[in-house]
């Protein structure tokens, strides 16, 4: 039990320190990051619940999915406040951005059960990490529209995960639910 407090306890840090630094820098892709960080967390943490009553794995893949259509929706919204300049953002602390994620990435795959799992989770941060350093080298030889490109597709993918999660996923749950009684 102390092993997942510590696990939730240093999870949350990591998270409050991404978004923390996020916000103090300006920083809209640290900003991306952290909210695929906590919602790569929640995932995680939801397996590791596993096996859960149908019924609550159905309230977590519902509440899940909307809170990421709610970032996604709100990565977006940064975008256009950045684009009616109400709000600017920065992208000027790259070591520090592949710092903050390959801490997230690292943290995400060590605590995956099993090396397929690992393998999997480690794919997709592998693909952000991609996506960043496009990003990064985009907006060095002058493109700067290249960060809210990357937090544009970081929000879109949220909204579409999130929407596959709150509709599909937990309406089989429920689903299977029914049919199990």
């Amino acid at each position: 039990m102390k092993l997942h407090r510590l696990w939730g306890a240093t999870s949350t840090g990591l998270v409050v320190a991404m978004a923390s630094a996020a916000w103090a820098w300006r920083d809209c892709m640290l900003l991306a990051l952290s909210v695929v960080l906590t919602y790569r967390l929640f995932l995680l943490h939801m397996d590791r619940g596993a096996p859960w009553r149908t019924l609550a794995a159905a309230v977590n893949a519902l509440s899940a999915g909307f809170v990421a259509v709610g970032a996604g929706v709100a990565l977006m919204t940064s975008i256009a406040a950045a684009w009616l300049e109400w709000w600017h953002p920065t992208a000027e602390h790259p070591a520090a951005v592949l710092l903050m994620l390959s801490a997230g990435a690292a943290w995400c795959c060590l605590f995956r059960n099993g090396r397929q799992e690992a393998a999997e989770e480690l794919r997709l941060w592998l693909c952000v990490l991609g996506g960043v350093l496009v990003a990064i080298e985009a907006e060095r030889s002058g493109w700067a529209l290249a960060p809210c490109l990357f937090v544009s597709s970081v929000g879109m993918a949220m909204v579409w995960t999130g929407w596959r999660l709150a509709t599909e996923t937990a309406s089989s749950l429920m689903h299977a639910g029914g049919e199990s009684r």
